[in-house]
């Protein structure tokens, strides 16, 4: 367990920072007035920490537009382009690596091949490189990069940066985040990939306002990141959200899944599962241009390939009921790329999940669908470091704080400009 920091002047310093760059993240423009009132923090403290921050161009000021008949005020905003953040998306076959701003948006992309069955120590040279090589292509200077974020597919003991066990990647135990760190000199958290869509959607979308809310991810496999209180759900050893395992077919001849068990979620709803059903065979890692013929089939009418995509849906609808039953989320999204099929599997899957709710709540639940591009997978490992800078500097990490590293690089870059 993580030790909490101790009281002490750097403790209260770094605290009051925290709650002021939050204030002005969360509702800026604001004014320092309004920033003194919400935090409850003396104006002497506001105007000696947003003094730091805007010396450091990390906020901007702007002069409002209006005026209760005096000087009109000031109002602050976070600057995104004052520090940036790298993520990568690993996959069998290849990575995507992004670089977003303090705001996670994607600046610039990058895809980069990663060979098969790769040693995840030379995995880790070829990550390095292809990191590398997105910064300098997105002309963004190396010293404003406050650390990169990775997810991977698997068990991940986020904590220590450790791949347990990644079957796409064919990796065991793995310390890729110390490997990381080593070889770029930058922060690096490692996390499974799902998790880091469900921390972006936490801190940058859809999930900023409601502290309880599932993301299943529909694909090659099936994922789930559960957020309880606001923060990530793991598990005690890192491997709850293996949502795609639950069983739902318990008859002799339930499809076989990839992990060696038979009618598991993904067995039956997944584009490894739909593509065993209407081939008759293990599919393979590559299932991007088969799914799209297989939809284009469907789509042409062809009844047994519609029945295929009719049961996958309907599984996953009476899957995602069990889940409310368990968790009652407030919020229910839905991403992946094995929602190509659109309404082949949206419309069983909305179809079920109501009839199997316990009690009559199923208009209560908001339910996001939307499909999530690989920049997007990205972009969430990304928010691994985001998530850093605004997170209130209450632990013991043995690491300086991400906003330290920030302000020192942007008053380094200040003096150089003047």
């Amino acid at each position: 367990m993580i030790a909490t920091r101790t009281g002490s002047k750097r403790l209260l310093r770094d605290l009051n920072r925290s709650i002021v760059l939050n204030l002005i993240a969360a509702r800026g423009p604001i004014s320092r007035t309004d920033v003194a009132r919400e935090s409850g923090l003396p104006a002497a403290t506001i105007t000696r920490i947003v003094g730091d921050f805007v010396r450091a161009t990390l906020v901007t000021e702007t002069q409002s537009e209006e005026s209760s008949g005096g000087r009109r005020p000031v109002h602050l905003t976070i600057n995104p382009a004052a520090g940036h953040v790298i993520g990568v998306k690993l996959r069998e076959d290849g990575m995507t690596v992004v670089v977003c701003n303090l705001a996670c948006t994607v600046v610039h992309s990058c895809e980069e091949p990663l060979p098969g069955g790769i040693a995840p120590d030379h995995a880790v040279t070829l990550i390095a490189q292809a990191i590398e090589r997105c910064i300098e292509q997105a002309r963004v200077s190396r010293a404003a990069i406050l650390g990169v974020g990775v997810g991977i597919s698997g068990l991940i003991d986020s904590s220590r940066g450790v791949c347990h066990y990644s079957a796409i990647l064919g990796w065991k135990d793995f310390e890729i985040g110390p490997a990381l760190e080593f070889v770029l000199g930058l922060q690096v958290r490692v996390d499974n990939d799902v998790n880091t869509l469900a921390v972006a959607e936490r801190h940058f979308g859809a999930g900023r306002e409601v502290g309880d809310f599932l993301l299943v991810t529909v694909g090659r496999g099936i994922g789930l990141g559960v957020v309880v209180g606001g923060e990530i759900y793991r598990g005690a050893h890192g491997g709850a959200g293996e949502f795609g395992h639950m069983t739902v077919d318990t008859s002799e001849h339930a499809p076989l899944c990839n992990c060696g068990k038979r009618g598991c979620l993904e067995a039956v709803a997944s584009d490894y599962g739909i593509l065993r059903a209407a081939i008759g065979e293990d599919p393979g890692h590559q299932v991007e241009t088969a799914m799209s013929a297989l939809v284009a089939r469907a789509q042409d009418n062809d009844a047994r390939i519609r029945a295929i995509f009719a049961r996958a849906g309907t599984a996953l609808g009476v899957a995602l009921a069990n889940l409310v039953n368990i968790f009652d989320p407030a919020l229910l999204l839905i991403g992946g790329e094995g929602l190509r099929a659109g309404d082949l599997i949206i419309e069983p899957m909305r179809s079920a999940l109501p009839q199997h709710l316990f009690g009559r709540r199923g208009e209560e639940i908001p339910l996001s669908v939307r499909q999530t591009t690989e920049a997007e997978w990205a972009r969430g490992a990304a928010s691994l470091m985001l998530r850093e800078v605004f997170r209130p500097p209450i632990y013991e990490t043995g690491e300086d704080p991400v906003i330290d590293t920030l302000l020192a690089s942007r008053r380094v870059r200040a003096r150089k400009r003047r």
